[in-house]
């Protein structure tokens, strides 16, 4: 009876081992052929450019200037998937009058890197890219902007902290930190309660990556951003990322600063709302932040400024119609 109790306690433990291992190993290592469900790409077609990260890992990038741009907007991905995320919203920004850059992250793609470091390096491979958009004599001195999409989010955020040349973030249910996205999204991201295993999948994605992502949070630096703009797009039915974080942040950044709250749509608003509508509002804030004056320009998202979510403390409870994309005017 003993050994088989005890049989039965180390396969228990062994299934807990490896089930954790695979879990964390699925993280680090993103599907590189990850595609959006039903993607067909949008007629881009952009140039192919490969570049090097702080550390020297190759990274592949996609350029597409404009021939009189208002902008140049990097596009940026999150957690697990790669560039073909956001080539289509890519597309319409280009119509638009933006030149546009793509970019894989390292582990992701078809960008070099053994594993994905959930936001800490990537925030070099964002500087990276930044710093290729400084160099591209086709892109002129137009200035840069980042829309960003989830932890991709909250690399823009940290990495515009750093990097004075990006002139406004646009995030789409970004974060505040690694930290908090766990405590939230573990169960829907993972398939697995987080009790018993969210601080062991933690602990052994840290071992494969040799950083502290937990830790990883952009709870200070996103203060250091102002003057340059910040818009913090989110939806409340989001089972990922709490969107509380979006109002901590909005509560933290300085001005010019932005607040788009969906209350019908999960995570990430650009699949779940009008295209055509999600790019104009888009581009309304880009256009606004590198106007030369964006505190005589800015307005809200729907372009009622009686009404702009930068004038009045949001609310943490559901639906604001205000900024809705659903409900509000074209920019």
């Amino acid at each position: 009876m003993t050994r088989l109790i005890l049989l039965g306690l180390g396969l228990t433990a062994a299934a807990y081992a490896l089930i954790v291992l695979r879990t964390a190993w699925v993280i680090v290592h993103p599907n590189r052929r990850w595609r959006p469900i039903d993607w067909e790409p949008l007629p881009l077609n952009p140039a192919r450019v490969r570049f090097k990260s702080v550390d020297g890992t190759r990274l592949a990038g996609w350029i597409k200037p404009h021939d009189n741009p208002i902008a140049t907007v990097i596009l940026v991905h999150g957690l697990g998937v790669n560039h073909t995320v956001l080539a289509n919203r890519a597309f319409r920004l280009w119509q638009r009058r933006f030149s546009v850059m793509l970019l894989d992250f390292r582990a992701c793609g078809e960008s070099d890197g053994s594993t994905s470091t959930c936001g800490v390096r990537e925030v070099e491979d964002l500087s990276a890219a930044v710093d290729l958009c400084l160099r591209q004599p086709e892109f002129g001195n137009a200035p840069i902007v980042a829309l960003a999409d989830s932890l991709g989010g909250t690399v823009a955020l940290a990495a515009a902290a750093q990097r004075a040349e990006i002139k406004a973030v646009c995030t789409d249910c970004a974060p505040m930190s690694l930290r908090s996205a766990i405590d939230k999204g573990f169960g829907a991201y993972t398939g697995l309660p987080a009790l018993p295993f969210r601080r062991a999948v933690v602990w052994a994605a840290e071992r494969m990556t040799g950083e502290n992502v937990d830790d990883f949070s952009v709870a200070d630096a996103i203060a250091r951003i102002a003057p340059r703009a910040v818009c913090l797009a989110h939806g409340h039915l989001d089972p990922l990322v709490d969107v509380a974080d979006a109002h901590r942040m909005y509560q933290r950044a300085g001005e010019p600063r932005e607040l788009w709250l969906e209350p019908d749509v999960g995570h990430v608003l650009a699949s779940q709302i009008d295209p055509e509508d999600y790019a104009d509002r888009v581009t309304g804030f880009f256009k606004r932040s590198v106007a030369p004056d964006p505190r005589t320009s800015r307005h809200n998202l729907g372009g009622d400024q009686s009404n702009t979510a930068a004038t009045r403390p949001p609310t943490t409870n559901g639906a604001d119609s205000s900024v809705s994309a659903q409900t509000a005017s074209r920019p």
